[in-house]
């Protein structure tokens, strides 16, 4: 693709949109972002890589075998079969900045000769995911190429000050092309807590049922907190179809049922996850005025904050989680106080509108507001 100048218009912005678990949730509201702008032309590429195509690529999570069996570094992936399409959207497109969620797909343009700038939402670095498994999953030439993708970028946008430290001290990231955008939400979608009586309810919500601390959850409202709370489970996981005297399985549900029909029954948010980043779910929790109790691991602390929103707990400290639980249950107080500080802390710092606002402001200021000259890619797959 030539390059070309291009002096006072409207710029010409491309986001990349991650259709993968998670992501759905920020590729929606990013949409919904540069649709209200009138300051800005966008396009909006989506992708979810084939299934097959992903087969040998490597993940973070999974034991000795799954590395054995998917041993190719998804940057390298992206680099050459899996951004094939990615490449091609782009040049179709000719975008004067590329926005990328998740981050790896950047990978597909990143190196190539006269890419567009760049910029990357992310939850976590590899740096932070070694650091939060028992064996390292991502060897120093992985760790490498990682942190040269973060430093080719014109900006970053990690969900927490966790991920944003690791982009910096350990992928030599500057802090001035760092800007923190937790998982946010539209405040608007939530209706407020009801009143209610009887003994209070648990809301479980994840589809990845045994890593998200499910079944642990199952066993202890079964076991030492049998008969004074009953838990709600919503997932799409099979293992998550229990059935129990204090126990109810609602299979998936969608969004809008979720937040204005469950959420607002609902007295405890409990997520004891053995591995995760910045789940979008606890900022959902928050906006439903719903105290968390949530293994204190990656981004999670803040988005819970200890004793003032939710409770946090050692992941795999089952007494621990079980203590955390039985004090909120029986405190109806402590769990009020934390209901309004929940909802405040989502309308101050999980703001969709706020979030998404700063990130199109950024990729605005990027560009120039349209006065930059910039180049596109050349030719080759």
């Amino acid at each position: 693709m030539a390059r070309d100048l291009r002096v006072d218009r409207t710029p010409r912005i491309i986001f990349v949109a991650s259709e993968v678990l998670g992501w759905k949730t920020y590729a929606r509201r990013m949409r919904a972002a540069l649709a209200a702008r009138s300051d800005v032309v966008h396009e909006v590429f989506s992708w979810q890589p084939p299934r097959l195509a992903t087969l040998p690529v490597k993940r973070h999570g999974g034991g000795s075998f799954s590395r054995l069996m998917r041993p190719l570094d998804p940057i390298l992936a992206y680099q050459s079969y899996l951004g094939r399409e990615i490449r091609n959207a782009l040049r179709r497109m000719r975008p004067d900045i590329v926005h990328v969620a998740a981050h790896w797909p950047a990978a597909a343009f990143a190196s190539k000769p006269g890419a567009p700038p760049y910029t990357l939402a992310l939850d976590c670095t590899r740096h932070g995911i070694n650091a939060l498994s028992p064996k390292p999953v991502w060897s120093a030439a992985d760790l490498a190429r990682e942190a040269r993708l973060f430093r080719g970028a014109a900006h970053l946008f990690p969900m927490s000050e966790w991920a944003g430290a690791s982009l910096t001290a350990e992928c030599g990231a500057s802090p001035d092309a760092v800007t923190i955008c937790p998982p946010s939400v539209d405040l608007t979608a939530f209706a407020p807590p009801r009143q209610r009586e009887g003994i209070p309810n648990i809301l479980f919500v994840g589809n990845d049922f045994e890593r998200k601390g499910g079944r642990r959850l199952v066993k202890w409202v079964e076991g030492p907190l049998a008969g004074r709370c009953h838990l709600h489970i919503v997932s799409h996981d099979p293992a998550a179809r229990i059935t129990g005297r204090y126990v109810t399985a609602h299979g998936p549900m969608a969004q809008d049922r979720l937040f204005l029909e469950l959420m607002p029954r609902m007295d405890l948010f409990c997520l004891p996850t053995a591995l995760d980043m910045s789940p979008q779910v606890l900022a959902e929790a928050a906006a439903a005025g719903l105290p968390a109790v949530a293994s204190d691991l990656g981004g999670i602390g803040e988005l819970v904050r200890h004793g003032v929103t939710g409770l946090l707990v050692t992941p795999g400290d089952e007494a621990g989680f079980v203590r955390a639980l039985d004090r909120l249950i029986g405190d109806a107080d402590e769990r009020a106080l934390m209901s309004v500080a929940a909802r405040s802390h989502a309308e101050n710092a999980l703001n969709a509108d706020r979030t998404y606002g700063t990130v199109v402001d950024r990729l605005v200021a990027l560009t120039g507001h349209g006065s930059a000259a910039v180049g596109g890619m050349g030719a080759g797959g």
